[in-house]
């Protein structure tokens, strides 16, 4: 069994070095510390830098790169947790290295099955780190062995790695997607963690459909069975400061060309398809039927979108964007875009300020071409 114990001393020397660079700390390491304690120790410096966008305590965790990449950040595990009953016991279903498993052994009893060893090392590590291992217990085994119909309460969040790649379809994850939402619906209440990405006709009837944002990102897509529903058939949430959009089935709004006012709708609406929604709340238009930007005549405040303030549109062409951009003093500028062949990146370092002006160029597809927004953000 992998000792922890070394290899945190070596990550604490190796600490006091941080202005050289990773592979002379490698060297520095292996003078004083076995091969695989040494490379274990970088290893675990660059993963915490990492972690440190999800997780508060990254600096004190362990992790693997692939339970890092797939787990739940400390915003999204901590609303995850907030859909079960306090006074009943949740089995994390694949706990990987903890990050929800910390969360749910925060808000009450908590089990958590692993079947890698060095992972469920790590999540016992992890749990310790947040002073909640007195509520998990910890089982290492393949899930598809054990009885999980018979649990009150399921978080499943299946692998989306085979092979060691990231793969699309939900037959090759670990367990399969069939198999997931089976077990979901066998049990008292459920929720599964999936990307936003998953196509229509792979999500069950019956279950609810919940977008998750955090920090501008549509991360996830979460699933919710039996008594883990909450009555919301479709709905987007924007975290972390915890707005939901709801399906109303509203109609699509009408097409309009751009107004006083332009909005950038969450990734989590556009997920959800609740542009008709949000447009109700703006009074707003669509700018193009295929387009997610909307325009309004009047300012809104909404947590679903940033506001922009139009100062003029024209039809795109590189030189005519830096000459309007040049005219309006811009000094950073900001590139966004939709249904455009174009990489934002090559624009900003094209660049050079004119001044101190702050504009969002924005542009879209029409019809006749492509066409560029220039606009401010709402303060």
């Amino acid at each position: 069994m992998l000792s922890l114990s070394p290899i945190e001393e070596a990550i604490q020397q190796a600490l006091q070095r941080a202005e050289d660079d990773e592979t002379s700390v490698l060297l520095w390491l292996r003078r004083r510390f076995p091969p695989e304690v040494a490379a274990q120790a970088v290893k675990q410096i660059a993963l915490r830098q990492r972690a440190g966008r999800k997780f508060s305590r990254a600096h004190q965790m362990w992790f693997t790169p692939e339970g890092l990449e797939q787990s739940s950040s400390e915003t999204a595990a901590t609303y995850h947790a907030s859909r079960f009953p306090r006074d009943v016991l949740v089995v994390d279903a694949g706990c990987g290295i903890g990050g929800d498993l910390v969360a749910l052994a925060a808000r009450g009893e908590t089990a958590g099955v692993e079947r890698d060893a060095r992972t469920l090392l790590f999540a016992l590590h992890n749990a310790q780190v947040y002073e909640v291992s007195e509520h998990c217990a910890l089982i290492h085994a393949d899930l598809l062995r054990l009885p999980l119909e018979k649990a009150p309460f399921l978080f499943l969040d299946p692998s989306r790695r085979t092979g060691g790649r990231r793969t699309s379809a939900p037959s090759e994850w670990q367990p399969n997607w069939a198999t997931v939402c089976q077990l979901a619906g066998t049990v008292r209440g459920a929720l599964v963690k999936s990307t936003p990405a998953l196509r229509p006709q792979d999500i069950p009837t019956g279950c609810e459909r919940e977008y998750l944002s955090i920090e501008g990102e549509c991360r996830e897509l979460l699933l919710a069975f039996g008594e883990c529903q909450q009555g919301l058939a479709l709905s987007a949430l924007v975290l972390p400061v915890g707005a939901r959009l709801c399906s109303t089935h509203a109609e699509p709004p009408p097409i309009s060309p751009p107004r006083e006012w332009i909005y950038d709708p969450d990734p989590a609406v556009v997920a959800a398809q609740l542009l008709p929604e949000l447009a109700e709340q703006l009074d707003g238009y669509l700018l193009h039927p295929r387009i997610a930007y909307l325009t309004a005549s009047q300012q809104v405040d909404t947590p679903f979108a940033r506001a922009y303030r139009l100062l003029e549109h024209f039809p795109y062409s590189r030189k005519r964007l830096l000459e309007r951009l040049r005219a309006w003093q811009a000094g950073k500028i900001t590139v966004k875009k939709r249904g455009v062949n174009l990489l934002p990146e090559q624009l900003v370092h094209a660049w050079k300020p004119q001044g101190d002006r702050e504009i969002t160029v924005l542009l879209y597809r029409d019809e006749s071409g492509v066409v560029a927004l220039l606009a401010e953000p709402a303060r």
